[in-house]
């Protein structure tokens, strides 16, 4: 590393240590976002994804929330259901992906869940009609209680997409501890049309499992993992690529605090200028705090310290990472769903040696961000699920 780039990397280190919450408001920062409302009556909009559903090119979105599970066609954003209140309700989770490769993605749909009765939970495989206004012929797979969270990914390397399933309890969990640690899936050998082949591994018990993310590399682990936001703050689950009960490591303890208000809730990995990897969260479970944990040396699975970059959130429950302006620095988005609800945008500033804060949208309360390239400009957007604003949103970046 030549003498600048050390300089930077050392300084932007010491003040990731030293950074402390955000402001109120920290003005409108560099970045510039066109709102794009992609529905302005969705009630309960509780999760959106970005992914290619139609098979064009051009990445949709998916988005569900109350008794609704939909997907909107770009460039039109015509809306179209996939399930309802009658084929599926209490929608919580999707993950979508082209699983047989006939260009026409499928959409795994988590449903009938409920918060204090932690034994419920269903999921089902629904996929694609003839033509794009066909309804959906819907799969049943099996009753899984607690489910919370799924995502894609290729757990053993074999060439074909593993479902991962997080539900949030245990069965026995009870209010307000929660106590009963929930039991990590992932489905193998998935088959889009017999249910029955598909094959239920056993990956680990984490205590309020709120969210998980895919990683194919994570640091110094060369094969697929996966990262856990849970009562016990950020977990690296793996490898992944054997039968054997994979490890659970704990990478960031999170927000201290009593049961279940601890830990972290929302994981994104996220990359420095340097090269080095951070650990993106909000804390505690359905916390007020955005936090990043910096890897203390590339390559390693050590992380800290722990920099709050905002302490006001009211019910955090969204968040995704992404270097906006490609100068290898990753920004944060966050937002919550409570009181005084916005997303809000969280940039290192290399001038000021810390974070601030641009607000980006106050009319969204939002439940989930996700990001992809909706317009072939080569720049990342995001997406909002927008709670009890009934919207989902897409926030463009305007050129500089």
């Amino acid at each position: 590393m030549n003498r600048p780039a050390k300089t930077l990397a050392c300084l932007i280190l010491a003040s990731l240590g030293q950074a402390r919450a955000a402001p109120p408001d920290a003005g409108p920062g560099r970045f510039a976002f066109d709102r794009i409302v992609l529905d302005a009556d969705f009630p309960g909009a509780y999760q959106v994804e970005v992914a290619d559903v139609d098979g064009d090119g051009k990445p949709d979105v998916v988005a569900l929330g109350g008794d609704v599970c939909a997907w909107y066609q770009n460039p039109s954003w015509t809306k179209r259901i996939i399930t309802s209140g009658k084929t599926a309700p209490g929608v919580i989770s999707s993950a979508t992906a082209d699983l047989d490769g006939d260009g026409k993605a499928e959409v795994a749909v988590a449903y009938e869940f409920e918060m204090n009765q932690p034994k419920r939970g269903k999921l089902l495989l629904a996929k694609q009609g003839a033509s794009l206004d066909a309804s959906w012929t819907l799969l049943p797979i099996e009753d899984l209680g607690s489910i919370h969270r799924l995502r894609w990914g290729d757990l053993d390397a074999d060439g074909k997409l593993d479902l991962i399933v997080a539900p949030i309890f245990g069965p026995d969990a009870v209010p307000p501890g929660f106590d009963d640690p929930a039991r990590l899936v992932a489905y193998v050998a998935v088959d889009v049309h017999e249910a029955s082949r598909w094959k239920k591994r056993p990956l680990t018990s984490r205590r309020v499992a709120h969210a998980i993310e895919y990683q194919p590399t994570f640091a110094d682990v060369a094969h697929p993992t996966v990262l856990a936001a849970d009562n016990q703050g950020v977990t690296l689950i793996g490898p992944l690529a054997t039968d054997a009960e994979p490890d659970a490591v704990d990478l960031a303890p999170g927000a201290a605090g009593e049961a279940p208000k601890r830990g972290a809730s929302e994981i994104h990995r996220g990359r420095l200028r340097d090269g080095r990897l951070f650990l993106a969260t909000l804390e505690p479970w359905h916390g007020s705090e955005v936090v990043v944990w910096p890897q203390k040396a590339a390559g390693g699975r050590e992380f800290g310290p722990r920099v709050v970059l905002d302490d006001t959130l009211a019910d955090g429950h969204a968040l995704w990472v992404a270097d906006l302006d490609g100068d290898g620095q990753d920004e944060v988005f966050a937002g919550h769903r409570g009181k005084d609800h916005r997303v809000s945008l969280y940039d290192y500033d290399e001038s000021t040696s810390s974070w601030r804060r641009t607000v980006v949208d106050r009319d969204v309360a939002p439940q989930d961000l996700r990001g992809g390239d909706l317009d072939g400009d080569g720049r990342p957007d995001v997406v909002a699920a927008g709670g009890s604003a009934r919207n989902v949103v897409w926030y463009r970046l305007r050129p500089r």
